[in-house]
């Protein structure tokens, strides 16, 4: 309460390792591009122009296993934005036109990755790391699986797995529990549960020798990525590891 600020979180549990049949697409990344696009009762324009309207900044990423989408914002618009944040999750309309609009922006998207050094390293070291695990894809898919995605793809993935039960909200700031909880109630209490489409996910097998791959780049200068196995997040040892990654790893003396 020390600033009159809140940030709102809508995490949904769904990132590229789980686009099933679409693996390796990018529909997630591309779910998320058109999130924002129209509801059943808002504009594109209003979207942005609500948030706006209280000050809030609205933004979006998408990782392996989630896409979050949050809004900053002066606390006295917490409201309108879980208002705005709710109604684009549940109720999307993904415009035929802004699918369009947006593919050729993600294809844009890819043309810089290509061109990219830290992005390529980045793209071959987990693709090295990982042999089975969908972890081996990237997020933003590969350019001729995204290019045979439809806008009916993208609306049932998004009907599968854009569900109550498989998101939830982080909100954080200048706000009373009890109240954001009402408003929450309000404009999602009535959704009701969808039943989850299990997503298999292969299991990576252990690791016996080293892994090495070495290509060529038209660049100044050479990346080098070095990863090491370490165990989940849960374990003890991982706050020491921590802080050996920010020694080796961070700043300019590292």
């Amino acid at each position: 309460h020390s600033a009159p600020v809140v940030s709102v979180q809508a995490w949904v549990q769904t990132g590229s390792i789980h686009e099933g049949k679409q693996l390796g697409a990018g529909i997630s990344h591309l779910l998320e591009h058109m999130l924002f696009k129209g509801t059943q009762k808002r504009t594109c324009n209003q979207i942005a122009q609500q948030v706006q309207d209280v000050g809030g900044y609205i933004n979006a990423y998408t990782s392996f296993d989630r896409t979050v989408y949050w809004v900053d914002s002066p606390s006295k618009g917490t409201a309108i934005v879980l208002d705005v944040l709710s109604d684009a999750l549940f109720h999307s309309t993904l415009p035929e036109d802004e699918f369009v609009k947006e593919q050729e922006v993600i294809r844009r998207e890819f043309a810089m990755g290509f061109d990219d050094p830290d992005r390529i390293s980045s793209e071959r070291l987990f693709s090295t790391a990982y042999q089975t695990h969908h972890y081996k894809h990237p997020v933003i898919g590969y350019l001729d699986v995204f290019n045979t995605l439809t806008r009916a793809d993208v609306l049932d993935y998004y009907k599968r797995r854009y569900v109550p039960n498989n998101v939830f909200f982080v909100v954080a700031g200048d706000v009373d529990p009890e109240a954001v909880y009402a408003e929450l109630s309000r404009f999602v209490g009535d959704l009701p549960r969808v039943a989850l489409e299990p997503v298999w996910i292969p299991s990576e097998p252990r690791q016996l020798a080293s892994r090495e791959l070495n290509e060529s780049f038209p660049t100044e200068l050479t990346r080098l990525c070095l990863a090491w196995h370490v165990p989940d997040v849960r374990h003890e040892d991982i706050p020491a590891l921590d802080l050996l990654a920010s020694v080796l790893g961070d700043g300019r003396s590292a």
